[in-house]
């Protein structure tokens, strides 16, 4: 069975809007992974957020990400694994989304997961 494939905000970011400077490597990304992109509700809350913050149509956002990533829900055991992770330097977002991977990959341009050993499908690269 394939690795999952769980994308960061930045991710969805690139793909979503008009012109970023990761969106073509998203896209390929996007191309090569199709039906296997997962996301987490951590990175849509994030998302959310940059919504408003960047007053951008949160309705049309999530209908997008919806038809990109498969969503995936949690429980208990993944906020007190990413509590440990934020404890280590993570931020709460960053922490939630490690906490979520397990042994799959995450599809980002942050270094930060590559620090705590997850592997990453590089946005940059």
């Amino acid at each position: 069975m394939p690795l999952k494939k769980y994308a960061d905000s930045d991710f969805f970011l690139a793909l979503l809007k008009n012109s970023d400077w990761l969106k073509e490597k998203a896209r390929k990304i996007y191309e090569k992974n199709k039906g296997n992109i997962y996301v987490t509700p951590f990175t849509i809350a994030e998302l959310m957020i940059v919504c408003v913050r960047e007053k951008i149509h949160m309705r049309e956002t999530l209908f997008q990400i919806s038809r990109i990533a498969n969503l995936e829900f949690s429980n208990w055991e993944l906020f007190f694994r990413g509590a440990k992770y934020v404890e280590e330097g993570a931020s709460v977002f960053d922490a939630l989304l490690m906490a979520s991977t397990g042994e799959n990959e995450i599809i980002s341009s942050d270094k930060i997961y590559e620090k705590f050993g997850f592997r990453v499908i590089d946005l940059k690269g």
